[in-house]
């Protein structure tokens, strides 16, 4: 049995927490050790909140033979940096996929993943690795998704768009079919994207303005 440790220890740490508790391989596989702060001291009723001790954090935390990671951290960018410390240490990372989350069997999902409940992967639809999709949130057919980039609840990535790395994508938001959207790039809540967004480039609204 591998005992499962969460990177981050803020909000939506917690969460991760609990649908961790409802994913493919819970008290079968790995069961849950505690969390491990990131690159980021949180105030003491924060770490109060917290289900699960406090281990350590991301430089001082001492990786055990048994340990696996699961990275609860929202922020691309962030959220990238401490899976690269945990990697170069040795650290192994493994898939959180709810029980109820519909993945299609030609899909391809990368090492990493979080997939939060009611999540859907459609027919021939890419993950990369570390990629985050929060809760009621789905991936259209020959749509990709890169690497590390996260996707609150309540998105809409249809068919055959192409999301890039460390892209951010607030609830809420729908994105057209074929649009593509940069590295780095910023969605906010509620935006209706209908045209390419460039690398970097931050969106709000309906439709969707680069601001």
């Amino acid at each position: 049995m591998k005992n499962l440790v969460i990177i981050g220890a803020g909000g939506f740490a917690r969460e991760v927490y609990w649908h961790a508790q409802k994913s493919i391989g819970f008290e079968t596989d790995w069961r849950i050790k505690g969390f491990i702060d990131g690159d980021v001291k949180l105030a003491a009723e924060d770490y109060a909140k917290l289900p699960a001790k406090i281990l350590g954090d991301i430089d001082s935390y001492e990786i055990s033979t048994d340990d696996v990671f699961t990275c609860a951290i929202g922020t691309p960018a962030v959220r990238r940096k401490l899976i690269e410390k945990i990697i170069g240490r040795g650290g192994e990372f493994i898939n959180l996929i709810s029980n109820d989350a519909a993945i299609m069997p030609n899909a391809k999902i990368g090492r990493g993943v979080i997939f939060a409940g009611h999540v859907a992967v459609n027919d021939s639809a890419e993950i990369g690795d570390f990629a985050v999709i929060n809760n009621f949130s789905g991936v259209g057919h020959d749509a990709k998704l890169g690497r590390y980039s996260c996707v609150m609840s309540f998105v809409n990535l249809t068919g055959e768009c192409k999301i890039g790395a460390e892209v951010f994508v607030a609830s809420n938001v729908f994105v057209a079919p074929r649009v593509k959207i940069g590295d780095g790039a910023y969605l906010g809540a509620g935006s209706v994207v209908l045209k390419n967004v460039r690398a970097g480039a931050k969106v709000f609204g309906n439709p969707a303005l680069e601001i």
